[in-house]
């Protein structure tokens, strides 16, 4: 259900690295730096990095109850 309210402020889904934990990552280009968040699969927490899609800094780690929080965030890199 979040990455359904993501999409709606305009993430999208891309392939996501090889790990350990499965999820679904997401992503919205921004004019300075893009957002990626992951989304595990089984699991209340989220990570969201800003910057590069390959070398982008964690910003935020901990539980999304609200999709509202996050596009927050991400607006902050914009």
């Amino acid at each position: 259900m979040l990455d359904q309210q993501l999409a709606s402020a305009g993430f999208y889904e891309i392939a996501s690295p090889a790990t350990s934990v499965a999820g679904v990552t997401l992503i919205r280009p921004g004019q300075r730096e893009s957002v990626r968040v992951f989304l595990p699969h089984n699991s209340p927490e989220v990570e969201v990095y800003a910057g590069s899609v390959k070398n982008g800094r964690l910003v935020y780690q901990g539980p999304a109850e609200m999709a509202a929080q996050l596009t927050l965030l991400a607006d902050r890199s914009n």
